[in-house]
């Protein structure tokens, strides 16, 4: 395996997306976005294990997400121009897996009741630092080697792994919870599983780097309506993530204290539901965003999430399950979508790391960040007032929806056969 693998952009704009290195970039990436995605849905669900089994004030869990989401919020921008410029995206992604996977075993001392207040801050700090790693550098590396009509469904693709990881790391640790009545040793599992992981991304990627071609001079209009495009995309992400997120991550605490669950294999199984439809729903919109308008899939899904947690809210029983899972198929579809939308919007000459970061971290994250905030905020001390709150969001959720519009068009839509 060469030590120093650049991979330079063609003048099609296309790429071999097949061979050894085509394998390489969907393989570990799609490894990648599994243990991260897996890690960081799974920071919700120990919070709630500290708040049932160590009764953690909501106060503290709310400080404790807020943390999480901003951490990985605002350590991505930062990191993203020099990862850029140093053309660094492999090794990134494999340290912030490392720093992850670090932060999640420092949980460990909170369950056991070592200073629980200092090590859920640390730990949250610390996890929501190696969080922000992931999504700007993976995704740039797939932008840079799945070029054109094809990037969507490897977009779809890779991000249909980090569905499998939301879907299946909250039900290992609850199975151990349930099964064992050793939380400490689920996470110490997971935990390891990631440090694993990411020494095997460092040395399957080594030396893989980025080559950007030379500005070639995009007129100050063209510049202009980018820049527009990604702050608009950005605002976008921001409000969608805040209403959604902010639902998403006191869901634990909805299960526990309002459908009575509580820690148990039943709330696994939830979560469980919830995530695994962004499985399939990753595949699926991977491959319409090359055939349709990314604007109105966007606006479309946004709505159909809004209208399916609203009446899984106010359902109960089998039905309601089947909103939930139905609401993770569209929800969780944003990955390829936004992604797909910033190659639109950026040209290759441009800093794609720090893009993905803007709207996918300062956007997705801060609204992360926020979401949880606002909802620690609005249920004033109890977790029974959750319901309304969750809704007040989804209202918000549908306003992000109407920003969509604003966006310009691409100016090359490229439009495949559905099954060609």
């Amino acid at each position: 395996m060469s030590s120093n693998v650049n991979i330079p952009p063609s003048e099609s704009g296309g790429y071999n997306s097949g061979g050894e290195k085509g394998l390489r970039v969907i393989t570990f990436t799609s490894l990648g976005h599994f243990i991260n995605d897996g890690t960081m849905f799974l920071v919700p669900v120990v919070l709630d294990l500290l708040a049932v089994v160590r009764h953690v004030a909501p106060t503290l869990i709310t400080a404790s997400l807020t943390l999480f989401y901003l951490a990985m919020a605002l350590s991505a921008i930062l990191l993203g121009g020099y990862i850029d410029r140093k053309g660094l995206q492999s090794s990134g992604m494999a340290l912030g897996i490392l720093v992850m996977s670090l932060g999640l075993l420092l949980f460990i001392a909170a369950l056991g009741n070592v200073f629980p207040a200092v090590f859920i801050i640390i730990s949250s700090a610390l996890s929501g630092f190696g969080a922000s790693f992931y999504h700007p550098t993976g995704t740039s590396i797939l932008q840079s080697h799945y070029k054109g009509e094809r990037l969507g469904r490897y977009l779809g693709i890779n991000g249909s792994f980090g569905s499998i990881g939301r879907a299946i790391y909250p039900y290992i640790l609850l199975l151990f919870v349930g099964v064992f009545s050793s939380e400490i040793a689920g996470i110490g599992i997971l935990g390891t599983v990631g440090i694993i992981s990411a020494a095997s991304m460092a040395i399957g990627l080594r030396g893989y780097r980025i080559s950007r071609p030379e500005n070639r001079g995009l007129n100050s209009k063209s510049r202009g309506i980018l820049s527009s495009a990604i702050v608009l995309l950005t605002v976008i992400s921001l409000i969608r993530s805040l209403a959604f997120y902010g639902i998403i991550s006191w869901i634990p605490e909805y299960l526990s204290f309002d459908r009575g669950l509580k820690a148990s294999l039943s709330l696994g199984a939830m979560m469980s539901l919830m995530y695994v439809g962004g499985i399939l729903g990753q595949l699926v919109f991977g491959r319409l965003v090359e055939i349709y308008d990314k604007r109105r899939i966007l606006a479309t899904t946004t709505v159909l999430a809004a209208v399916l947690m609203f009446l899984y809210i106010i359902t109960t029983g089998p039905l309601s399950y089947v909103f939930l899972g139905l609401f993770g198929f569209v929800n969780f579809s944003s990955f390829p979508i936004f992604m797909s939308m910033i190659s639109d919007y950026v040209p290759r000459d441009s800093s794609t790391t720090t893009s993905n970061a803007l709207v996918w971290n300062v956007g997705g994250s801060g609204g992360q960040a926020l979401g949880p905030l606002v909802v620690g905020v609005s249920i004033v001390g109890s977790y029974h007032n959750l319901p309304s709150v969750f809704i007040v969001l989804l209202i918000v959720a549908l306003i992000s929806s109407v920003l969509t519009f604003i966006l310009p068009r691409p100016a090359v839509s490229k439009r495949v056969p559905l099954f060609g």
